[in-house]
């Protein structure tokens, strides 16, 4: 892992699309180039897009939503997030959230993971496209096979039908 000693600039020149669940994903800055401090994953969600409650243990996730909406959901709440806002979940609490239309969300994790996540579960693609359909059920068993090795506990189902 690198020292973080310098600003990291993170861009679309080199980075790859993954499919992650139903998404089209973006590793903006990873976890290695800010010694595991932060890192921020660009995502592009299918209306409908919901994956499961599940709890970071150890990383505060921070969600800016820069088109569309999405509602983030919690054991006791849910909250409309339209494009322009932002929502911050704390560590340890149960969330989830929910596109309600196509939308491009900015996700960061201080410290840095979930971007570590997304290169270990999703799959490089050539093609930037918006899945269109959930995500496969071979998707779903990569998430919950890898999901403990990340910090992330599932513990429930998505809040809606996606």
């Amino acid at each position: 892992m690198s020292e973080f000693v310098s600003p990291v600039v993170g861009g679309s020149d080199s980075a790859t699309a993954y499919r992650f669940l139903d998404t089209t994903a973006y590793i903006r800055v990873s976890g290695e180039q800010t010694g595991a401090r932060l890192s921020v994953v660009e995502m592009h969600l299918r209306a409908g897009h919901a994956p499961p409650m599940h709890v970071h243990e150890t990383a505060d996730e921070t969600i800016h939503v820069v088109d569309g909406a999405v509602t983030a959901h919690t054991a006791e709440d849910e909250r409309s997030v339209p494009a322009g806002e932002t929502v911050v979940l704390p560590r340890g609490e149960a969330h989830s959230l929910v596109a309600d239309e196509e939308s491009v969300i900015i996700t960061s994790t201080t410290p840095a993971g979930f971007a570590e996540f997304v290169t270990a579960v999703g799959e490089p693609v050539e093609t930037e496209e918006v899945p269109s359909t959930p995500p496969s059920e071979e998707a779903i068993a990569r998430v919950n096979r890898f999901a403990e090795d990340h910090g992330i506990e599932i513990v429930g189902p998505p809040p809606a039908e996606s």
